[in-house]
């Protein structure tokens, strides 16, 4: 794996944690659009990893 590779994974993954809190800022009521996002995350992680 290259650090092109790298790069793109951690972008992705930053942006998906992102787009998580700002549902979760604007939207108080899913709350729980941090767990769910937290659960993505390690999901996009564990699946990117192979």
């Amino acid at each position: 794996m290259n650090n092109d590779q790298i790069s793109l994974r951690m972008v992705v993954l930053l942006l998906v944690g992102a787009l998580t809190v700002v549902v979760a800022l604007h939207h108080p009521a899913l709350g729980a659009a941090i767990a769910v996002g937290a659960v993505v995350i390690a999901l996009l992680n564990e699946l990117m990893g192979r």
